[in-house]
């Protein structure tokens, strides 16, 4: 599958990504002068700190009296002062910067078209000049951890351009060019400092001038990228000039065979089929589909794009998927581009297991271990309990301090917990018990946290105080505006997801009975979801009214999906109520994000309406989509690329295809009528199972587990 252009790309949104988990760069494919993004994951601002708020623990009784006493806006105002983080904000992914190249060539082209193949991961451009063609490959290489641009020229002139390299206008502290070598070093202190450095390797001549090397008279060129950080190796500079060493006597061509080796084999494991390919421009497609016109592969290419996205942002030793999954060209990216865990880093592993990417989940795992190692120091310090907690971001620290001065999300311990959720997840999937014991301390940690953490309500229940039901706020009978509370839905269902798995994991380990029986008889006194004076399930412990009804987040359906504590067979009446709030934040707007909007459409799935799926699939990709298929997010006076409305939609088309819940396997649960013909396969499922499945007018025609 592939997609393609008949321009270059006139702005960053437009460019093609490449990735290799840890290595990433966005391809413009200009003519005349190309600017090609650089990405290491591991390039952050700053150093670790002890965010730890240290009068935390000392205020945190008064601030549940006030909570307790309904004396919200006192207990926000505490809160701000004794439980942020301090200083209020972690650390932000920045940009490695970017390659330029002027071509001599530059003028009047013919036959353009670029391109980026989903299969071999490999960005292209290629067009016609003064009798010349000239074509060009870029790839991100796992095996050899080098970005390769691979440029040619077949016909009446040869390849003659210049190329340097630059960081957001001279953030750099160090430029050099030295005989086919460029590079920049940047020196982060007591932070991060990292090294970028490229090789070319042509059959033309090569000279340096300033900071530019200067190619003429090639018909060929290939140029090695390396970028190392003091994250992973304290000799920075040796180890980035040691990658292009070995690239370059590896050699093009033997790179990109092992390239498209691994990458096909990974990418190549799932199919899905939605009526017939088109040889037509992806930008024109998405055109075509805002007028209206029928396009049902173009769905099957963004599903694809979504696991391309995934294998190429988070693999090996990387960092999981951040914000923007790797690709970055600020300093100051929205959000910080850091992980934000109230749903986005979740989100984004969402299909890792039914993608047939499982491994692609294991860098979130070993992100989550050291954000359980730093999570038992803020269990302990900020709230006097055992355990580990984190809160709603972290970043590549891994921290676990409240994030910001935002009273709708920074002050919620639920973080942590979501993550781990995980775990058990990715065993159902896999059956790895080595992989369950090897984090069954990480889900024991969570659970320990809540053992102390949970308080007695007013009802005798067990709740979490202080919390927020992430981002939204409230309004009481008399008016009074708030968003911190105690036991908001969300917590109660993350809560029995949590003990779910930890309850499956020790049965799975054979751990002692006692620590389900301890666990079960906290589950027994959780509170119970209630149903609201709309039909609608509440969000809070009490029916109180929204600020915004439709807002963004639909925390209390987490029991829906990704949770499954809410279902049509095991609690039809709170089922009920969740297609009523669904139903009310729509209503009033709701789903005006690409992440919101993927998540509404995994629940659309769940609720068995194919025509929600389709209606909000094509929203997604009419209103929510950049014309490269990256997630447009509202942000400002525009819009800014964030990866999870891509991830999010990849699992909701698999939910649409097949579903698992309960022990029941159900095929074409949601299945819009657009896609009423089709064929998949290699979707995973629990039990270490794939499937392969064929349907034509919407019903199995052809069925496999295997």
């Amino acid at each position: 599958m592939e997609i393609w252009y008949e321009k270059p790309a006139g702005k960053w949104e437009e460019a093609l990504p490449i990735g290799n988990g840890r290595l990433g760069a966005m391809v413009s494919g200009k003519t005349d002068s190309e600017i090609i993004w650089l990405n290491e994951d591991s390039i952050w601002s700053g150093k670790p700190l002890n965010r730890i708020n240290p009068d935390a623990k000392k205020y945190l009784g008064k601030i549940r009296t006030l909570l307790r006493k309904g004396k919200i806006g006192e207990a926000e105002r505490l809160s701000l002062m004794a439980l942020s983080g301090t200083p209020n904000s972690e650390r932000s992914y920045e940009t490695a910067g970017e390659l330029f190249i002027n071509f001599d060539n530059a003028g009047k082209t013919t036959s353009y078209r670029r391109g980026l193949d989903l299969d071999s991961g490999i960005a292209y451009s290629e067009y016609e000049a003064a009798g010349t063609v000239y074509k060009r490959e870029m790839l991100s290489s796992y095996k050899d951890q080098v970005m390769a641009l691979h440029m040619t020229a077949e016909g009446k002139e040869k390849l003659g351009f210049s190329m340097r390299l630059g960081r957001c206008h001279n953030n750099t502290d160090e430029v050099w060019a030295q005989g086919n070598r460029l590079g920049f070093y940047c020196d982060g202190g007591e932070g991060i400092s990292f090294a970028v450095v490229s090789q070319i390797e042509t059959d033309g001549s090569v000279e340096r001038i300033g900071e530019h090397l200067v190619i003429e008279g090639a018909y060929e060129a290939t140029i090695y990228l390396a970028i190392e950080t003091s994250f992973r190796n304290e000799d920075y500079k040796t180890a980035a000039a040691e990658r292009l060493e070995k690239a370059a006597a590896k050699g093009w061509k033997d790179i990109r065979k092992d390239h498209l080796e691994d990458f096909e084999s990974f990418m190549k494991r799932v199919r899905l089929e939605l009526g017939e390919e088109k040889d037509i421009p992806t930008d024109k497609r998405l055109a075509a589909l805002r007028k209206g016109k029928s396009d049902p592969s173009l769905f099957a290419l963004y599903f694809q794009y979504g696991r391309y996205l995934l294998l190429s942002s988070s693999r090996g030793e990387s960092l999981p998927a951040n914000l923007q999954g790797i690709w970055n060209n600020s300093l100051t990216p929205p959000w910080d581009s850091k992980f934000t865990i109230n749903i986005n880093t979740e989100m984004n592993y969402w299909m890792a297991e039914t993608g047939n990417l499982s491994e692609c989940h294991l860098p979130y795992f070993e992100f989550l271990k050291r954000v359980c190692e730093n999570g038992r120091k803020t269990a302990l310090e900020m709230y006097g309990c055992r355990g580990s907690v984190a809160h709603h971001n972290s970043d590549i620290y891994a921290d676990t301090a409240p994030q910001d001065h935002y009273i709708p999300a920074s002050f919620w311990v639920m973080g942590e917990a979501w993550l781990s959720t995980h775990i058990w997840q990715h065993y159902l999937y896999t059956e790895d018990k080595e992989f369950l014991s090897e984090y069954f301390e990480v889900l024991q940690a969570s659970v320990d946290f809540f053992k102390d953490f949970l308080i007695e309500g007013e009802d005798g229940c067990l709740v979490t105080s202080p919390s927020v039901s992430p981002e939204n706020t409230y309004i009481m009978k008399d008016g009074t505006r708030g968003c911190m509370c105690e036991g908001p839905a969300m917590d109660v269902e993350i809560l029995l997801e949590l003990f779910d798995g930890y309850e499956g994991a020790c049965r799975a380990l054979g751990k002692d009975e006692s620590l389900i029986e301890e666990v079960q008889k906290i589950r027994d006194r959780l509170p119970k979801l209630g149903i609201g004076k709309h039909g609608q399930l509440m969000e809070w412990a009490k029916d109180y009214d929204e600020q915004e009804p439709g807002h963004r987040h639909i925390s209390h359906l987490y029991g829906v999906y990704p949770g499954h504590c809410i279902s049509a067979k095991k609690t039809p009446e709170l089922m009920k109520a969740s297609e009523v709030t669904l139903k009310r934040r729509l209503s009033h707007g709701g789903g005006h994000t690409g992440w919101s909007r993927a998540w509404i459409t995994c629940l659309w799935t769940q609720f068995g309406n194919g025509e929600k799926v389709y209606e909000n699939l094509k929203a997604l990709l009419c209103e929510g989509t950049f014309d490269n298929l990256m997630d447009n997010h509202p942000y400002g006076p525009g819009a800014v690329f964030q990866i999870d409305g891509n991830f999010g939609t990849a699992a909701a088309m698999i939910e649409m295809l097949v579903s698992w819940a309960e022990g029941e396997l159900k095929l074409l649960p949601a299945l819009p009528k657009e896609f009423g013909t089709g064929f998949v396969d290699g979707i995973r499922l629990p039990g270490n199972k794939t499937l392969r499945m064929r349907w034509d007018k919407g019903k199995v025609t052809e069925c496999e587990v295997f």
